[in-house]
């Protein structure tokens, strides 16, 4: 155990995002210095998820290595090193690490951002089923599994086995949104819901419709009167015409619904043809 001067004077533990796609859930199924989680892979979490769930950096970086020619993979030690990955570089001296993916996307050198994809989700290397095998760690080698350090995820800091971990809603198109139906929306420890991301816009309010009045003619005859003065933001719309060979039918309206006593405009009457 270390003395308190050491613990405080230790790092603290990075703070990285959710590392798959907007809008998903998934559990913990794996969790630190358990299982297959021993020596370097000590401090990482693996998350089970369907094959081909986007995979996206969890901190802003570059892409150090990338593997996705392997279609290997299986519940068998020996198949460890069939596994496609990728491994990122980041300020701090960290690197992040993504394995078991069935697609990448991404090539060395180039610089991705928190949240780019980087590829999908599989079951390829040691692996008894999909997952996402992840992991924040140092770069002591080139290769592409370096000691794991301790680390946190926002809103969740290290999610205990069965937290169900959600990423952030989809906010804008365009983002990294996964093709797979999420689990219930219960997140645990903080984190963003789904209903928010998955909800339907609302539909926009319906215009009223505009109803024509009927007057009368000096004759007792009914005639279409002309429309209200209307406000410059709708155009105005004119009443439909007449069918050939007959007039307009009067409007069927309450007494209180005449309008004020006034002059009469001149009225141009139509007349059926004989």
């Amino acid at each position: 155990m270390l003395p308190a001067r050491a613990l405080a004077e230790a790092p603290a533990p990075p703070l990285v995002a959710v590392p798959f796609g907007c809008g998903l859930a998934f559990p913990v199924t794996q969790v630190h210095a358990v299982g297959t989680h021993v020596e370097n892979d000590v401090w990482a979490w693996d998350f089970r998820m369907p094959a081909g769930t986007p995979v996206v950096a969890a901190l802003d970086g570059v892409v150090r290595l990338a593997r996705g020619d392997s279609t290997e993979g299986g519940c068998d030690p020996s198949l460890a090193r069939t596994a496609n990955y990728v491994v990122l570089e980041h300020d701090g001296g960290l690197e992040s690490q993504y394995l078991h993916l069935s697609r990448v996307v991404v090539q060395p050198g180039q610089h991705v951002r928190q949240g780019e994809l980087l590829g999908d989700s599989g079951a390829t290397g040691w692996s008894c089923g999909p997952h996402l095998h992840f992991k924040v760690a140092r770069p002591e080698s080139d290769g592409w599994n370096n000691p794991s350090v301790a680390a946190r995820i926002a809103g969740y800091g290290d999610p205990a086995l069965g937290t169900l971990v959600s990423s952030p809603p989809c906010a804008a198109p365009g983002v990294i949104a996964g093709s797979a139906p999420a689990p219930s929306p219960i997140a645990q420890g903080g984190g963003a819901l789904l209903p928010a991301a998955l909800a339907p816009a609302a539909a926009p309010a319906a215009t009223p419709p505009v109803h024509a009045r009927a007057t009368a003619t000096s004759s007792g005859e009914p005639t279409a009167a002309p429309p209200p003065a209307r406000s410059l933001a709708a155009p105005a719309t004119g009443p439909a015409p007449a069918a050939p060979g007959r007039e307009a039918e009067p409007a069927r309206s309450s007494p209180s619904a005449a309008p004020p006593a006034s002059p009469a405009p001149p009225v141009t009457r139509v007349h059926a043809a004989s």
